[in-house]
C-alpha cells in the first residue's frame, strides 16, 4: 500500500488507516476476542496507521490497543490518540470540551499508561477556538513534542482561522522546527464541508495532512443500511440526524445512485467511497473502521483502485444533484463542540 509522510513530521503512514472506535462502543457490542482478532488482521495486512481516543469506551479502546500492540515492534504501527472531550459515564450523551494545559498533560499520561507505548500523533479531539485557549493548548502540545513524548501534533474538527493560528503558535514555540501535522475531520461522499469552508485549501497550503474519519459515512455509503431496527439498541446512529426519519430515505436515494455506479464499475459502494478519497490529489488519508473481516479485506483492497478522470466526473455529477439530509451530530453535540451557537 502507498505510504504518505504526515505533514511537518517524520511519520510515514499507509494511505489508508484504521479507526478503532467501533471496537469499544457506538456501534453495538463486540466481543473482546473479536476486537483483538480484527486489530491483528489490520496490522498483519499491512495497515500501519491506527486511530483511537481516550473517550472511546471511557479508556477501553486504548487498553485494547495496548494489549494487541504488545505483539508488534513499535515501528510497525503509527499510533494516534486524542484528548479534549469530557464525557460522563453516568450520562453517555453528555459532552464538554477541556483544552487546558493541566488537562491535556494529565490525559496524555493516562493514555500513555493505557497504551503502554509511544504516542506518535496526538490530537486535540475538539478545540476551544479562542486565542487564549489555543495558546495554552499549543504550549502543552509543544511541550510534549519537544520532550520527545509524541511525534506529531493534530487537531480535529476546526476552522481555517484556528488551523492557521495553532500552526503559527507551534512554529513560533519551536523556532520553526515544527507546526501542525494533521487535521482530522469527517469527510466522505456525504460530508464534503472541507471542500467549501477553506479547511482543505488551508491544509494544502500549509503542508498539513488531512485525515478523514467516517469515510463510509458511518456505514451509510455501504448501501446496506435501510432500517434502523437492524441496529443494536445502543448504536449511536439511532440518534444521529442523518439516520433518522425521512433523512435516512433521502440519503439512501443518493447512496443507491452511487451503488449502481460502483457495481457497474466492479466495486462495492464502500470501495468507491474510499477510492474516491484516496484518489484525491491532496493525499487525504481515510481511516475506516469495521468489525467484520470481510469488510476489512474489502476496505484494504480499495487502496488499489485507481479511478479515472471520467469516473470521478460521473461521481461529481451524481452528487451535484443532491444534498445530504440532516446534520452530522445532534444539536446538543454541535453546541458542545462549538459547531453552532
Amino acid at each position: 500500500m502507498k505510504q504518505i509522510t504526515l505533514g511537518h513530521s517524520a511519520l510515514t503512514v499507509t494511505a489508508e488507516g484504521y479507526g478503532c472506535m467501533g471496537l469499544s462502543e457506538f456501534y453495538g457490542p463486540t466481543s473482546e476476542n473479536d476486537a483483538e482478532q480484527i486489530l491483528h488482521s489490520v496490522i498483519d495486512n499491512g495497515v500501519n496507521f491506527l486511530d483511537t481516543a481516550d473517550i472511546y469506551g471511557y479508556g477501553h479502546n486504548e487498553k485494547l490497543l495496548g494489549k494487541v500492540l504488545q505483539n508488534y515492534a513499535e515501528d510497525e504501527v503509527i499510533l494516534a490518540t486524542k484528548c479534549g472531550i469530557v464525557r460522563d459515564i453516568d450520562n453517555p450523551r453528555h459532552r464538554e470540551v477541556n483544552n487546558s494545559r493541566d488537562y491535556i498533560l494529565r490525559c496524555f499520561e493516562q493514555s500513555a499508561r493505557r497504551l503502554g507505548r509511544r504516542i506518535d500523533l496526538y490530537y486535540l479531539h475538539r478545540v476551544i477556538q479562542e486565542p487564549a485557549s489555543l495558546k495554552e493548548a499549543m504550549a502543552a502540545m509543544h511541550q510534549l513534542r519537544s520532550d520527545g513524548r509524541i511525534g506529531a501534533i493534530g487537531l480535529s474538527e476546526v476552522s481555517t482561522d484556528t488551523i492557521r493560528f495553532a500552526h503559527e503558535q507551534l512554529l513560533e514555540l519551536s523556532g520553526g522546527q515544527f507546526g501542525l501535522s494533521a487535521i482530522q475531520t469527517e469527510y466522505s461522499l456525504m460530508s464534503r464541508d472541507i471542500e467549501n469552508n477553506g479547511v482543505l485549501e488551508t491544509c494544502n497550503k500549509l503542508g498539513i495532512s488531512v485525515v478523514a474519519y467516517s469515510p463510509v459515512s458511518r456505514g451509510l455509503l455501504s448501501g446496506k443500511l435501510h432500517d434502523l431496527s437492524t441496529l443494536a439498541e445502543n448504536d449511536s446512529r439511532r440518534y444521529l440526524p442523518r439516520f433518522m426519519g425521512n433523512n435516512l430515505k433521502e440519503n439512501n436515494d443518493i447512496v443507491n445512485e452511487l451503488k449502481t455506479f460502483a457495481t457497474v464499475n466492479g466495486m462495492t459502494p464502500a470501495q468507491l467511497a474510499l477510492a474516491w478519497i484516496m484518489n484525491n490529489e491532496a493525499g487525504i488519508i481515510p481511516i475506516p473502521g469495521t468489525r467484520t473481516p470481510q469488510y476489512l479485506d474489502e476496505n484494504i483492497r480499495a487502496a488499489d483502485i485507481a479511478l479515472t478522470s471520467e469516473q470521478i466526473s460521473t461521481i461529481t455529477e451524481i452528487l451535484s444533484g443532491h444534498e445530504t439530509a440532516g446534520t452530522r451530530y445532534p444539536e446538543e453535540f454541535m453546541k458542545a463542540y462549538g459547531m453552532i451557537k
